[in-house]
């Protein structure tokens, strides 16, 4: 596994990129079998999405954030879309684990009150 070195810069993506519904092997249908729905993405990355520090070996960036309920912090990852540069690819994502909630808590200054 490699470690991701280089921040993500969030701004310069315009466009999430998902693999058609009917994929069943695409990225839509994999994070929603995992139980993270497509509107998970964009509230994380709409709401407090703090870049964490994972290792990883099929993704650029790792996040994360709120849902918007506030409820519920997710950790999702990301790799620049293959079709565009300016695309963003969710690759897979999760119910934020301890070690996670707290890299959020660090580098918000917030304490996470919603369930853990």
């Amino acid at each position: 596994m490699t470690s991701i070195e280089a921040p993500v810069d969030l701004s310069k993506f315009e466009w999430i990129d998902w693999d058609p519904e009917d994929d069943e092997k695409g990225n839509l249908a994999h994070c929603r079998r995992l139980g993270l729905p497509e509107q998970v993405v964009y509230e994380v990355l709409s709401e407090e999405p703090v870049e964490i520090e994972l290792p990883v070996e099929t993704a650029e960036g790792a996040f994360v954030g709120p849902n918007r309920a506030r409820n519920q912090l997710w950790t999702l990852l990301f790799d620049t879309s293959y079709k565009r540069g300016d695309w963003l690819r969710p690759i897979t994502g999760w119910r934020a684990k301890p070690a996670e909630i707290r890299e959020w808590e660090q580098a918000t200054s917030k304490r996470w009150k919603g369930r853990r």
